[in-house]
């Protein structure tokens, strides 16, 4: 394996193209953030809309019947559901926490210097 990798002409060490790749790697752990908030939230609306809806039945029928509303197919697969929801969305905050390995940011830095080389020659012959 090379020590120095030419792009244009200029020379990088291994750990000088992973940090390269590493300062400008995507930032979209935001997406898996966002999704995974939102998630939950929609979830925690789910919960509330159940029980706000739940206690003015049982207030309106009584409390004896209470297995009727909450035992119901439906409200079952909705609580189901939710907690599906909510699971899927801690997942999803956990995992946007996790950084890049070296060898991704060095894939991502080489193509990047890549690139800049191939525009720098490209611009270079234009004039």
């Amino acid at each position: 394996m090379a020590s120095t990798y030419q792009y244009g002409d200029k020379e990088y060490t291994r750990q000088q193209v992973i940090e390269y790749g590493r300062s400008h790697y995507p930032k979209l752990y935001w997406i898996k953030r966002g999704i995974g908030i939102g998630a939950i939230a929609s979830a925690v609306l789910v919960f509330i809309i159940i029980i706000v809806f739940g206690e003015i039945t049982l207030n309106e029928i009584g409390r004896e019947y209470a297995s009727l509303y909450y035992g119901d197919a439906r409200m079952i697969i909705y609580i189901v559901g939710a907690s599906l929801d909510t699971l899927l969305g801690v997942f999803l905050i956990i995992s946007s926490f996790s950084r890049p390995t070296d060898e991704q940011c060095f894939i991502h830095g080489e193509k990047c210097l890549r690139q800049i080389a191939h525009d720098r020659a490209y611009f270079r012959k234009e004039k």
